[in-house]
């Protein structure tokens, strides 16, 4: 089983036809969608075939409901628990070229305590995956903590997405490298490699990172993805598809990586599932769009 624990959160898309002219009317084409970075690779976790959880946290309301029906019937086991708070949201807004900048609401997400942690869900978890936006706040850093630690004292497997390049910036790459300890499998993009090692070509970021973690997927966008462990470096181009909607796509790829890397140990094998998974997203609104096939991924 893969168990992610972060942000299971709506998100309000919103794709602009022109530049916003802040302090007057906009006119926008909106869609509403589940998302939160970590209900998003646990939903595609299951559509690809393996089994999935979540650890999370959602408000008594009827939002929550229906993020928690949503998981129920994409087949992820839900460690989600209901707090005090509001469920939280995130606001997407979405230039004409489909890059996404981002509005967080965050909510309950931001009350996951240690208290919150679904022990026998993480006893069952052959990977545990976190994203970084539970490293923001200390009640949800100290969760992800205590799971991280719980599971590699099972002795299994860790993944991280380092989540966001502003947060890295202020935190600084040594103390997110302290939080970063044990971890197995490193998915930063471009931009969150250059914060984390100085280093600028993407070779040369995942050297870096390769002598901290035994496994990094780089995510380069338009120029596609690397991924390496100390041994070998392999680099796969980006799929030429229209991008509508950059948002999810990094979680699609890391939970395609994920699922084959599991099963195969193959480095290029896993970048290849990532890479078109993510090709699938970005091609329609939303970060889980709703015609992707349910099960294995299609080679092609």
């Amino acid at each position: 089983m893969i168990v992610a624990l972060g942000d299971l959160l709506l998100d309000i898309t919103c794709r602009t036809q022109a530049p916003i002219l802040y302090g007057t009317d906009c006119f926008v084409k909106s869609t509403l969608s589940p998302g939160g970075s970590a209900a998003n690779f646990a939903v595609w976790v299951a559509r690809l075939g393996a089994e999935a959880g979540l650890i999370a946290k959602v408000g008594d309301d009827v939002l929550g409901r229906s993020l928690l029906q949503d998981l129920k019937q994409e087949g992820v086991t839900s460690g989600v628990v209901i707090g005090e708070e509001t469920t939280g949201f995130t606001l997407v807004i979405l230039d004409q070229s489909g890059e996404r900048t981002m509005l967080a609401a965050r909510g309950a997400t931001s009350t996951l305590s240690i208290d919150d942690l679904d022990w026998a869900l993480l006893d069952r978890a052959d990977l545990l995956h976190v994203t970084a936006y539970s490293f923001f706040e200390d009640m949800p850093q100290q969760a992800a903590l205590a799971a991280m630690r719980h599971v590699k004292s099972c002795g299994k497997s860790l993944s991280l997405d380092p989540s966001a390049y502003g947060y890295l910036q202020r935190l600084g790459a040594e103390a997110f490298f302290a939080l970063a300890q044990g971890v197995d499998i490193l998915f930063p993009n471009l931009d969150e490699g250059r914060a984390l090692t100085g280093k600028r070509e993407p070779e040369h970021i995942m050297r870096c990172l390769l002598e901290r973690f035994p496994v990094v997927a780089l995510k380069m966008g338009a120029q596609g993805a690397m991924a390496g462990t100390r041994d070998t470096i392999v680099h796969q181009s980006a799929l030429a598809v229209p991008v509508v909607d950059t948002t999810g796509a990094g979680d699609a790829f890391a939970a395609a990586f994920a699922v084959t890397w599991l099963k195969q140990h193959d480095l290029a094998s896993a970048l290849h599932d990532g890479i078109r998974l993510a090709a699938e997203v970005i091609q329609a609104p939303g970060a889980r769009f709703r015609a992707a096939p349910h099960g294995p991924l299609l080679r092609q």
